[in-house]
């Protein structure tokens, strides 16, 4: 398989180019102990005309491993395509190691869905019946090497940007990142997005928008999703933040505190309102703004309801028979 991409390379290229390409090809590339072709750009290009189109590919690498007495190194990574670049210290351009490019121009009444970049990975039964191992349909990696505490510039896994757009998007089809949940109808996924960590590593924030100088339109909308469980789903002793800023700072926040079964909400100054799962209810003030007062003793009322004005207190005794009591100034 080592001598396999560089003859697919030479079958593609015309019979002159094949001949121009013998030279450089070597058994050992920057004496690597791997064959290839050595110092040379290469480039591949096909293109249909008329009603033809020619459905194989343009270049084709096959690795299959059919051997059931195992093989290979515990941990080891093998590549079907590996393609390793190293940059210079000073270079001011941009090295992107794989690019790949689709000027999409098919008619939307045509049907197609083209993509750029596909990797599909097929999950498939083994030999003797035991649970398939992990697969990852797509993994990118951006292994921070510098040691430096506070880094100023970023080592992103994976960055997505949805350009060249001008005016609204009412429609809302310009998509940073869709999740889909299955293929095929019935399909069942256990997580839509998982943000997970190795052991002893944190994650300063799991998800976060970062605002220069843009505005959102909403932050999380759940609105046109069903729930058979929680629409959010927090742990005991977890809070919500209310008036936090970039540097996750906060002084009022929402929670339950298991320790003493209590929803509580507070400030920097302490508990404001706690409520308790058996119901009792701790305010640090109340003030009523509509007292709804009633207009007679046998009005409409819920027992424990209570209303006032500037003469009488009024309290609900029983389903809708009112007592009051009269106020004065002291």
């Amino acid at each position: 398989m080592r001598h396999s991409l560089a003859i697919v390379l030479l079958l593609l290229a015309s019979p002159a180019a094949a001949q121009s390409l013998s030279a450089p090809f070597s058994a050992s590339v920057i004496n690597s102990g791997q064959p290839g072709i050595q110092g040379i750009p290469l480039f591949l290009w096909n293109g249909f005309g008329g009603a033809t189109f020619d459905d194989r590919a343009t270049l084709r690498v096959d690795r299959d491993v059919e051997t059931s007495s195992g093989g290979g190194k515990p941990w080891w990574t093998y590549k079907a395509f590996w393609a390793n670049t190293t940059t210079s210290f000073v270079s001011p351009g941009f090295e992107w190691v794989i690019t790949s490019e689709l000027h999409n121009r098919s008619r939307k009444s045509a049907n197609a869905q083209n993509v750029a970049v596909n990797g599909t990975a097929w999950k498939q039964p083994t030999d003797n019946g035991e649970e398939t191992g992990t697969t990852w349909a797509g993994n990118f990696n951006c292994v921070d090497q510098t040691g430096l505490p506070n880094p100023t510039t970023s080592c992103v896994a994976l960055e997505l940007d949805v350009g060249g757009i001008v005016g609204p998007d009412l429609n809302r089809q310009r998509v940073l990142s869709h999740a889909a949940g299955g293929g095929q109808p019935g399909a069942h996924v256990g997580y839509g997005y998982m943000v997970s960590t190795g052991q002893g590593v944190t994650i300063d924030r799991a998800f976060s928008t970062a605002n220069v100088g843009s505005t959102f339109g909403i932050g999380l909308d759940l609105a046109g999703a069903s729930f058979s469980g929680a629409a959010i789903l927090m742990a005991p002793g977890q809070w919500l933040g209310f008036d936090g800023n970039a540097d996750g700072k906060f002084s009022r926040f929402l929670g339950f505190n298991p320790a003493d079964g209590a929803l509580t909400y507070m400030t920097s100054g302490g508990p404001v309102l706690r409520v308790t799962d058996d119901g009792a209810t701790y305010v640090g003030r109340i003030v009523e703004t509509i007292p709804h007062v009633p207009a007679s003793s046998s009005a409409p009322c819920v027992t424990g309801e209570h209303a006032w004005d500037q003469s009488f207190e009024y309290r609900c005794v029983a389903p809708n028979r009112w007592r009051r009591a009269s106020l004065s100034d002291w």
